[in-house]
């Protein structure tokens, strides 16, 4: 449905862990909700430092209120990056958004995006 121009092999095992772990943790929460989640940015990219945060485009069925999407998966997050040390920064968005919106944000995801 999305197009990914990147593959999973710019992601460490380590890395490939935690996006498992979170993609499980926020299917149970969502269910069939869920759409998609895709990394994107510097992990994505394979170009991560020690400092990079993991960015994670969380694509759901029907309205989306990011605060109130980050709520009800603010557990996960905190949990995930306190077992892993590391940094998740998420982005909850509509289906009907990711596909129609044209931000420069988006168009990055878009191009180079990885699906998790």
């Amino acid at each position: 449905m999305y197009s990914s121009h990147m593959s999973r092999e710019s992601v460490d095992a380590e890395t490939e862990k935690v996006l498992n772990e979170f993609k499980r943790r926020v299917a149970r929460i969502y269910g069939p909700r869920l759409k998609e989640v895709i990394l994107y940015g510097s992990y994505a990219r394979g170009e991560a430092t020690e400092g990079s945060d993991i960015d994670l485009l969380i694509v759901l069925e029907g309205e989306v209120v990011p605060g109130r999407e980050i709520d009800r998966i603010i557990d996960v997050v905190t949990e995930v990056n306190l077992r892993y040390g590391v940094l998740l920064s998420v982005y909850p968005i509509s289906e009907r958004e990711y596909k129609e919106i044209n931000s420069p944000l988006l168009k990055a995801v878009r191009r180079e995006g990885v699906r998790v």
